[in-house]
Order: C-alpha cells, then sequence, then structure tokens
C-alpha cells in the first residue's frame, strides 16, 4: 500500500489501515509502510524525493514477498504516489496496480498545494508566541512538511498520462466526472459520492474515515483483485 504524500499521509493514517485490516479479512496479505524521511520511518523529510521513494517501493514489495509467499503482487497507490509509481511500475515485477484518485499532473498539483498552504500561513497561528507567520519561500515547507527542491523539481515534471506500464494491468478508484483519468485502464472502480474528499480547500488536519459505502467499496475492491489473480 502506496500512501499518499504531504499533509494528505496523516490525514488518512486511520483511514489506509482501515482499508488494510479490511482487505486482509478477505484473505490477502497487507503491507502498510511510511516512506522514508515521512510518518514513523527514519530520515529527514528533505530527503524525500521520487528515487528515494523507488527504494522504499521495491523494500516494501520485497519485504512482503518475503512475510507471505506471495506470489503476485498488486500495488495500491493513493493520490500523489501514482506520479512516482508511474516511473516504477515499468520495471517492478508487478502484477496489478490499483491508482486511489491518482495525481496526474505533478506540476498543477504543485501549484495547487503552493497557494492552499499560502492561504493556510495566513489563518494559522505563529509556531511560537509573538513569532511572525512564516512566508512559503522562507522555510521549504508545503502544507507544514518539508519539501526538498529535488521532490519540488520531481512533483514539476512527472505526469501520469497512460496506466500501460510494463506487465501490470491497471485499476483506479476514481469519482465520477473527473478529468485526469489516465488512458489505458483495464477497470475503474467508481467512488461513491460520499467518500472523503482530498480536495485542496480541506484544512489540513481533517481526518478521513472509513465510511459504509466505502467500506462496501473495499471489500468488492479485494474480492475483484483475488478474482483477478485466480483467473
Amino acid at each position: 500500500m502506496a500512501p499518499p504524500l504531504l499533509h494528505e499521509l496523516p490525514r488518512t493514517r486511520r483511514f489506509l489501515t482501515e482499508i488494510a485490516a479490511e482487505l486482509a479479512a478477505t484473505g490477502m496479505p497487507c503491507l502498510r509502510f511510511d516512506y522514508h524521511g515521512t510518518g514513523d520511518s527514519s530520515g529527514e523529510g528533505e530527503e524525500l524525493d521520487f528515487s528515494s521513494i523507488n527504494t522504499d517501493l521495491t523494500l516494501a514489495a520485497s519485504a512482503l514477498h518475503e512475510r507471505t509467499g506471495i506470489s503476485r503482487l498488486c500495488v495500491l497507490a493513493w493520490r500523489g504516489s501514482a506520479l512516482a509509481l508511474h516511473g516504477w511500475a515499468g520495471r517492478a515485477h508487478a502484477d496489478l496496480i490499483v491508482l486511489w484518485e491518482p495525481v496526474t499532473d505533478g506540476d498543477a498539483w504543485l501549484r495547487q498545494l503552493t497557494e492552499a498552504d499560502t492561504r493556510e500561513r495566513t489563518v494559522r497561528p505563529p509556531s511560537r508566541p509573538g513569532g511572525a507567520r512564516v512566508a512559503a519561500a522562507d522555510d521549504g515547507d508545503l502544507m507544514g512538511f518539508p519539501v526538498s527542491a529535488r521532490l519540488r523539481t520531481d512533483l514539476a515534471e512527472a505526469r501520469v498520462e497512460s496506466a500501460r506500464w510494463g506487465r501490470a494491468r491497471s485499476w483506479a478508484v476514481m469519482r465520477a466526472g473527473i478529468d485526469e483519468t489516465p488512458r489505458g485502464l483495464d477497470r475503474i472502480l467508481p467512488l461513491p459520492d460520499n467518500a472523503p474528499a482530498f480536495t485542496i480547500d480541506a484544512a489540513m488536519d481533517a481526518t478521513f474515515f472509513l465510511t459504509p459505502t466505502v467500506r462496501e467499496l473495499v471489500a468488492r475492491l479485494g474480492t475483484a483483485v483475488l478474482t483477478d489473480a485466480a483467473a
């Protein structure tokens, strides 16, 4: 399970944990992890870039193979992880890629995040009493998290235009009416309208919860993945 990036990771930690439990209940071994420099992993936030993400994806896949003896690998990737996954999936021995509301235009997403970060800084108090609010250009943070120049470049240059990545089949979990759906998907699972939304205007600390309708979707996803593996 490839987690989302930046502020979307802490917002969805409980959400992803619950989804992993639901999938595991269907008989599908799941591995959750944090990228180097994020969450509970070692390293500093400034060390995160697409190269380190690709390394972590390879390590996670190897760990899942070693711990469970799986014969087929499905990668479930959230949001911005799709941008980094695109370069890795063609080289990896994945059998199925499932993109959950993928970000397909890294440059547009980076600009949206930068604008949202600026708005957030105008309404949030300084980090220390009596201190001044920090301008976006002064600390290198984005949406409350360190973002290196390399990661900014990686994001700005990344696109997910086609979902044809090597031998892997590709699915997506998408809301209806989304224009950024990658070409070449083998299957699209519709996300319920009342599912928690990844919106730029949502507060950085807004938490996702597994609603009953999304729980049903996850059950269908698990069954579909196991059926696909048996085909």
